[in-house]
């Protein structure tokens, strides 16, 4: 067990890390749903409080350690969305799922720390990636009233049903697809539904390739 002196002569940059890291095993092992803030601390051998001074909430430490990558691509997609409004729909689709599936397939840890939760969950108004969810529908907002489109249905129902799709498929492709699938394939599958449920035309849709 760590002791006070230990924990006095570290900085806070360090006791950061630390708790970081510890948060990041505790999700990966146990799931968000399961994982405490106690049991993080436990981990990290420092008190409870410790944490909350690094972190206001589980939701923010899961956001900072366990999914940081997923959140990081999911804030930049959603940055870049609204400003790059001449881009077809197939590249800016294709773009999000290829980064979201291949972030996921290679750091399936990602995708076993929102255990507990479901798919299903994890991409609800009460998921810890909500602010996330919330940032790419407001993206994908401003990338349609650019380009002078209108939804055909629910943009949110669409950015969850999209980021649960992709989740299930980077940690099940290779019992959901044949064998003879390249990971470009998966990709262009996944890319190829998400579109056609969202309501555009084969032309819309088209691979430009």
């Amino acid at each position: 067990m760590t002791t006070s002196t230990d924990r006095k002569r570290r900085s806070s940059a360090e006791v950061r890390q630390l708790i970081a890291e510890a948060a990041a095993a505790e999700f990966v092992a146990n799931g968000f749903e399961r994982t405490t803030i106690r049991s993080v601390a436990q981990r990290a051998g420092v008190t409870e409080s410790m944490v909350f001074r690094h972190f206001e909430s589980k939701p923010e430490l899961f956001r900072a350690t366990a999914a940081a990558p997923l959140v990081s691509l999911m804030e930049e997609y959603a940055r870049r969305l609204g400003a790059e409004p001449s881009q077809k729909p197939w590249d800016v689709t294709y773009r999000f799922v290829s980064g979201m599936y291949d972030l996921c397939s290679t750091n399936r840890q990602i995708v076993l720390s929102l255990a507990g939760t479901g798919i299903g969950d994890s991409v609800s108004d009460g998921s810890p990636l909500a602010p996330c969810l919330h940032a790419l529908v407001d993206g994908v907002h401003r990338y349609m009233e650019a380009n002078g489109n209108e939804a055909t249905n629910d943009i949110r129902d669409s950015v969850r049903l999209t980021v649960a799709l992709v989740l299930g498929a980077s940690l099940s492709a290779d019992a959901l697809f044949p064998a003879t699938y390249s990971p470009d394939d998966v990709r262009t599958a996944l890319t190829r539904y998400v579109l056609h449920g969202a309501g555009y035309t084969r032309n819309d849709i088209a691979d430009p390739s």
